[in-house]
């Protein structure tokens, strides 16, 4: 019993961390008023900018945008972390 118990654990556990690690690369879908990008995380997260744009977005890995006050923006270096309201 003791056997069937923990190989169910270590079963669970392995699947949990498996499904963690895996991600789906994001989708960009292209439109007439320009990109639509599925499958990433939108909303207030903190992630990190992999590029700035002028005057005022950051571009995060996921190809999701950030779009900030000019302070901000010209304080932020690239691959920095940065809590924003991504979209």
């Amino acid at each position: 019993m003791k056997s069937l118990l923990r190989c169910l654990v270590v079963t669970a556990s392995a699947s949990v961390m498996l499904s963690a690690c895996y991600s789906r690369p994001p989708v960009v879908e292209a439109t007439r008023n320009g990109g639509v990008v599925r499958n990433a995380k939108t909303g207030m997260y903190t992630k990190a900018v992999m590029t700035k744009k002028e005057p005022d977005t950051f571009l995060a890995e996921d190809l999701t945008i950030c779009r900030v006050p000019a302070d901000r923006f010209k304080d932020t270096a690239v691959h920095t972390l940065v809590y924003c309201n991504w979209q």
